[in-house]
């Protein structure tokens, strides 16, 4: 699969990677068909959050479709179409059962993490 990588302030490469496997028992992959960047990837690019280091793939809004889910998962089956939104709302965090995704801080609060 192909994958837009940060390379370090104003550098990037579509490089070839590895197709994921499931790890998790609630893990999903998902085939992406359509994706975009958002300003967070274009303040990545800039080198603004330093958080983010070099390797890291960006884009994270799409659509696909579901390939494999986890022994896990019941809501979602292969074959499903899937948008995965900028905020995931994973409900086991307080701010994100109040719908407040974009104040929770870890990938553990409903949110992504950088």
């Amino acid at each position: 699969m192909q994958a837009l990588t940060y390379l370090g302030p104003g550098k990037r490469a579509l490089e070839a990677r590895p197709k994921p496997l499931i790890q998790a028992a609630t893990d999903a992959i998902v085939r992406v068909t359509a994706t975009t960047i958002c300003g967070t990837d274009l303040h990545i690019l800039k080198g603004d959050v330093p958080t983010v280091t070099a390797g890291r793939i960006l884009g994270h809004e799409g659509v696909g479709i579901i390939e494999e889910v986890g022994a896990s998962v019941s809501t979602f089956k292969a074959g499903h179409m899937f948008l995965f939104p900028a905020s995931p709302l994973a409900g086991n965090a307080q701010t994100a059962r109040k719908a407040c995704t974009h104040i929770a801080r870890t990938a553990a609060d409903g949110f992504w993490a950088m």
